[in-house]
């Protein structure tokens, strides 16, 4: 190592034991701290906050992207390698579809479970194709602009702070020389004069001032972009709304869809109400299973719970059926709240 390598090691020691004295003696209230402008300040503040937010999003949106309870330690020991990489859904649909497969297809419990267990792979498929997408038009693009913008706002405003603790150490020593040059303190006839002392004070004080007014000026034109950064983010977050609504609408597409192919399977009839004798013909009666607790909207609905069976007029208008127990009742069966049984 050559001797000006040395001294440089030495002169980064110095400004860096200066540094501390000054932040401590500041934090002891020993020494004065050169404060910014308010506009300032709020840009700080408003440079914070959309930081700290950022990251807070980003965290519980990764936390949701990426769950997946299918994927515990435990069962990397047992699942084969092929089905590796699969969401829970596919895994609980791969599950079904071989135990439906294990039944028999052709008998009703095993016919179900292969129709679940497909629909399930196919939400589980949806699921890693949406995580995909959110990924890549809101998590991307804002940890970017964490690593890169906000990064190099970050690095400025610590090099900022650097130099205004150079810059207040630098006030520090010219008030301390010159309040000694007003003392009565015999000098060193070899070292330099009080003259000299003050002067170089003031000249480091002056050197310190220009670097701590440029970097202040870089700083604030950073941070006066943050603002025009929003906009660019809601863009982001409208992708990741648009892309979240089209992964539930192809979900609930297929569960629809599954629900009307289950619709003629059979089910528990224990607890069927049944026509009495003197049932008037009301039309085409079916036995029909509450799927969805119905709560009146009006005087004309019917109060069902869920897991109620019951026997509906298949022939009235549409969504206003007639419910039968032990007795008739006449009033409105919403058809999406009920599953009919029996079906051909």
């Amino acid at each position: 190592m050559d001797m000006e390598n040395v001294k440089q090691i030495f002169r980064d020691a110095g400004t860096a034991i200066s540094r501390a004295v000054q932040f401590t003696e500041e934090k002891l209230g020993k020494a004065e701290k050169t404060e910014q402008d308010p506009n300032f300040e709020q840009l700080v503040t408003f440079c914070d906050n959309t930081k700290q937010n950022t990251e807070t999003i980003l965290k519980n949106m990764e936390f949701i992207l990426n769950s997946n309870p299918g994927m515990r330690v435990e069962n990397l020991f047992f699942l084969d390698k092929k089905k590796s990489g699969l969401s829970s859904s596919e895994y609980l649909g791969i599950a079904m579809t071989e135990a439906g497969n294990d039944f028999g297809p052709d008998t009703a419990y095993g016919s179900a479970l292969i129709k679940v267990g497909n629909i399930q792979q196919t939400l589980g498929l949806n699921q890693r194709e949406f995580i995909k997408s959110a990924n890549d038009c809101f998590v991307n693009p804002m940890n970017k602009y964490l690593e890169t913008d906000m990064k190099t706002v970050v690095k400025e405003r610590s090099l900022l702070e650097k130099r205004r603790l150079d810059l207040d150490a630098c006030k520090t020593r010219v008030r301390k020389t010159r309040m000694l040059a007003t003392t009565k303190v015999k000098q060193d006839d070899s070292g330099p004069t009080m003259e000299e002392l003050i002067d170089k004070a003031e000249h480091d004080l002056k050197v310190a001032q220009e670097e701590y007014d440029r970097q202040a000026e870089i700083t604030k034109l950073l941070m006066e972009g943050v603002p025009s950064a929003h906009p660019q983010h809601l863009q982001h977050l409208l992708d990741f709304v648009d892309t979240q609504a089209a992964f539930y609408l192809k979900c609930h597409e297929s569960l629809m869809s599954l629900q009307s192919d289950l619709s003629g399977f059979p089910s528990d009839q224990d607890n069927v109400a049944t026509l009495s004798p003197d049932t008037p013909a009301l039309g085409r009666i079916q036995q029909a299973k509450v799927i969805t607790s119905q709560e009146p909207r009006d005087a004309h609905d019917l109060r069902l719970s869920a897991g109620e069976i019951i026997s509906i007029d298949v022939n009235s208008d549409i969504g206003s059926n007639y419910f039968i127990g032990k007795k008739i009742q006449k009033g409105k069966v919403y058809k999406s709240n009920v599953r009919l049984l029996n079906q051909g």
